[in-house]
């Protein structure tokens, strides 16, 4: 049984492994800091005759990588309050069937496809609401999607407090907002930082809400405003993809999958450290 549960889980251990292998191959000979921070404007025109998808990288992928972090942060200021709200009232107030049915009502919007999110930002965000596409509807789209996310691993940092420490404050005649800030906050925020993390590459890995309520490929380096669009680093894969025959494009388009691989995983990483150090408390 041990050999066939082995045997079971090696593929599932390969399979990202190769994916990582396979994508750096191909990233790694247009990977350079001139992509990142400007290439040749000279030599771009050349190539395209001054026009065409690929003159859109002339100043780099720096603006692509700057358009995905803010969205990622936005959405993390837009959910962490929401998120956090949820979480006390799930420990200071709710019912055992309030509780019940407040998980189970998370577990089913993480569910949800992203791309359901993106077309009911598009119909409610950008149409009805006129919106437009821009940084603040890519934004509360992104908020939605990992909103779930972030109040469950709340939800369970508050749930790891010790019941013992709980009743300690209750006697000792501690308000509930005594309680959370004295007691709860000190011991449970490495889990809540640690579930914010993984929002934030959650938040980033996320291509179809932003593509269709935030983000051009073109025309934009930076937004003048919260009504203004955004270009990210996952919609730029997207396009560039899609020149299949343009050899550089494509290139190009593994080194910005390399680069948005290598975002996701610095959060993911900071987020397994600090699990660390809250299993060493």
């Amino acid at each position: 049984m041990k050999l066939l549960l082995i045997c079971l889980a090696v593929p599932a251990l390969l399979l990202p492994v190769g994916c990582l292998i396979y994508i750096l191959m191909h990233a790694w000979p247009a990977l350079s800091w001139d992509l990142i921070f400007g290439v040749d404007i000279a030599a771009i025109n050349d190539m395209t005759g001054g026009f065409g998808s690929m003159a859109n990288i002339e100043q780099g992928l720096w603006q692509q990588m700057a358009g995905s972090l803010l969205l990622m942060g936005l959405a993390c200021v837009l959910a962490a309050p929401v998120a956090l709200a949820i979480a006390l009232y799930h420990a200071l107030w709710a019912r055992p069937r309030s509780k019940r049915l407040l998980l189970a009502g998370l577990q089913v919007l993480q569910g949800i496809p992203p791309i359901v999110y993106g077309l009911c930002g598009l119909v409610l965000l950008v149409y009805m609401l006129h919106w437009g596409i821009s940084l603040a509807a890519g934004g509360v789209i992104l908020a939605v999607v990992i909103l779930p996310l972030l109040a469950s691993n709340m939800i369970h940092a508050l749930e790891r407090v010790p019941v013992e420490q709980t009743d300690a404050a209750r006697l000792l005649g501690l308000s509930d907002a005594a309680t959370v800030g004295r007691v709860w906050w000190p011991l449970a925020w490495p889990g809540m930082m640690t579930g914010l993390l993984l929002g934030m590459a959650r938040a980033l890995a996320e291509t179809a809400p932003i593509l269709f309520t935030a983000t051009v490929f073109s025309g934009v380096s930076w937004p003048d405003s919260m009504m203004s669009p955004v270009t990210t680093l996952q919609t730029h894969i997207f396009y560039l993809a899609q020149e299949g025959s343009n050899a550089h494009a494509v290139d190009v388009a593994w080194a910005s999958a390399a680069i948005l691989l290598a975002l996701v995983a610095c959060f993911s990483l900071m987020a397994w450290r600090l699990r660390q150090y809250e299993e060493r408390l």
